[in-house]
């Protein structure tokens, strides 16, 4: 698998072209399949991983893919070889009630706990990449900075600065709505561009979408726009022999600059699917084609 370089213009991180979302390992996804999709993804050159300390918290149980990923870079003495991202802000202060308004939030004494904690369930000695994983506009930005730059000083973070992004993210364009800001734009596609940050787009597959034409889209995708790409989509899957999932991943992929995916996969051969759209190639005419597609009627 091809590799990237994510970079803060000081420190630098080299990183797998796919990055293996992990949500549900521990709880949907159980450890032994956790495991077999690790070592798969492991196998073909993956080195990328994401979690967030809040994840299996749906069920009560807050933190469990941090723990499963633990136990698994331990059993394969793969904590030198793969770069970990989690991320801090959104675990709940109850309970077994995950509501936003009980979220921990980004105030400099939740970032500094709950960064050990992370370290320890993970059983390594920096966060790779750390995410502030929610807009908390309640805490003062300086005090959420400061916090995550003291654990930069102290070598317990891996990047010094802001280098990464994370977004909703696939080849469908958005049309947000008054107060989203949790999507991939053209805008910041452009900001990107212009800046060296790196983007990754959570989930590129649209829980499903591209494979169950049935499924609705979400709000920020349900429009005319998106049929006409979905569509396009359909057509260049035919033609290329691939599936109109692996189409949207390899239109990220070749993006400029190229967008990290982070799809999730609850079984081995869901994963190797998803391999498989690493190695798409899209020439220049098909690329120019799938970008064209859709943009008359977002807005209809």
């Amino acid at each position: 698998m091809r590799q990237r370089v994510i970079s803060d213009g000081r420190v630098s991180l080299t990183v797998s072209e796919l990055c293996l979302g992990t949500m549900y390992f521990g709880y949907r996804t159980d450890e032994q399949t956790s495991f077999a999709i690790l070592d798969r993804f492991r196998e073909a050159g993956g080195t990328f991983l994401d979690t967030a300390n809040n994840y299996g918290q749906w069920h009560g149980d807050a933190g469990e893919s941090e723990r499963v990923i633990g136990r698994w870079l331990r059993s394969r003495r793969a904590a030198g070889e793969m770069v970990v991202a989690t991320k801090v802000g959104a675990r709940t202060t109850v309970p077994g009630d995950p509501d936003e308004r009980n979220w921990q939030g980004l105030g400099a004494e939740a970032i500094r706990a709950d960064a050990q904690t992370s370290l320890r369930q993970l059983g390594v000695d920096r966060l790779d990449v750390y995410y502030a994983h929610i807009d908390d506009r309640a805490t003062p930005l300086a005090e959420t900075i400061g916090a995550l730059g003291e654990l930069a000083a102290a070598g317990q973070v891996g990047l010094p600065g802001y280098a990464c992004v994370q977004q909703e993210g696939t080849y469908m364009l958005p049309q947000p709505g008054r107060g989203q800001l949790n999507l991939v734009t053209e805008e910041l596609l452009d900001y990107a561009a212009a800046t060296g940050v790196t983007v990754l787009a959570y989930s590129p597959l649209q829980a499903g979408r591209y494979a169950r034409p049935e499924r609705p889209l979400r709000a920020a995708y349900a429009h005319a726009g998106s049929q006409a790409r979905l569509a396009a989509a359909g057509e260049v899957a035919g033609e290329l022999g691939a599936t109109t999932g692996q189409v949207a991943l390899a239109w990220l992929l070749h993006q400029d600059p190229p967008v990290i995916p982070i799809p999730g996969a609850s079984s081995v051969a869901q994963l190797d699917e998803i391999l498989a759209a690493a190695e798409l190639k899209l020439d220049d005419a098909t690329l120019e084609r799938l970008d064209r597609a859709g943009r008359d009627g977002r807005a209809a």
